[in-house]
């Protein structure tokens, strides 16, 4: 599995340098079942997930993580999946939630894989499972 990290806005240090385990919680929320795949994980600012969520998804405001997966491709090594996360976003919610930034930006990678893996979070139910699924993920992580 090739996941790449990106940053399309200025990141502080830390988060940068937290990219192999931004790595990892991807790959875990992803499962063994996409080792294969390409996926992009990109870290953007406001300005440009706002224009992502207008322009796919037909809202126009801010948000905090969106998954795009791609129709299937011959071409070896082709993206299958991107993951944009917002970090002035991730910031505020950090801040709510009384954790790091790291943590946070944790969180929303592991939201975002589980996305292109296939699982929503449409309904209160399906957003428990989502939430337990990334709980027990960030639990590998810590362990």
């Amino acid at each position: 599995m090739a996941i790449n990290i990106c940053f399309a806005t200025k990141a502080p240090a830390e988060v940068q340098k937290a990219g192999p385990a931004l790595r990892k919680a991807a790959a875990l929320g992803l499962g063994a079942g996409n080792a294969e795949k390409t996926v992009n994980v990109v870290f953007t600012g406001g300005p440009g997930i706002k224009a992502l969520n207008r322009r796919f998804l037909g809202h126009d405001r801010l948000t905090d993580v969106i998954a795009f997966n791609y129709p299937p491709s011959p071409a070896p090594g082709a993206v299958w999946g991107e993951v944009y996360v917002c970090v002035p976003q991730a910031r505020r919610q950090a801040a709510a939630m009384g954790h790091s930034l790291v943590t946070e930006l944790m969180v929303l990678t592991v939201h975002g894989a589980l996305h292109l893996a296939g699982m929503d979070d449409a309904t209160a139910a399906l957003r428990a499972g989502m939430n337990r699924k990334t709980a027990k993920i960030l639990k590998q992580l810590c362990d």
